[in-house]
């Protein structure tokens, strides 16, 4: 499947750090935003009424060039991998239709009442897997399998 874009706005002034570049944690807010309108499709558009969450349980960000204040940025998503509880997002953050940052998270679906891990509803588990297969592009340095435990 291709990219779609899931978030845009504009590089305001309370991203800066002191040095004048945009704190490294903004990349990973901004992302945020863009993790929760992917669920917001999930959930609103494909299983209405779900009460389920997500929760972030790892990242990896990587730094290619500076944003700028004032300069517009767009973030396109592609979904690397789902099972029935956590998805893979790998997120490219884009100013001026180059890349500025890639932001890859893994992800858990999350009941709040319990306050334990869910099972994907039908709905949602379709909606995942209707994105297909991931593009060429996406390149992950995360997965969502299962990590060999230490002896």
């Amino acid at each position: 499947m291709a990219w779609i874009k899931t978030w845009e706005g504009v590089v305001e002034n309370d991203w800066l750090d002191k040095l004048d570049h945009v704190n490294f944690l903004t990349y990973q807010r901004i992302a945020d935003l863009a993790s929760m309108e992917v669920w917001r499709r999930a959930k609103h558009d494909f299983a209405p009424g779900s009460d389920l969450q997500f929760v972030l349980t790892e990242t990896n960000v990587r730094y290619v060039r500076e944003l700028r204040l004032g300069a517009t940025v767009a973030i396109y998503t592609t979904l690397i991998a789902s099972d029935t509880k956590r998805f893979h997002l790998f997120h490219r953050i884009e100013s001026g239709g180059e890349l500025a940052c890639t932001v890859e998270t893994l992800n858990l679906c999350f009941d709040p009442t319990s306050r334990r891990v869910a099972i994907f509803t039908a709905p949602i588990s379709g909606y995942f897997a209707a994105w297909g297969s991931p593009p060429a592009d996406a390149q992950p340095q995360l997965s969502i399998s299962r990590r060999p435990s230490r002896s």
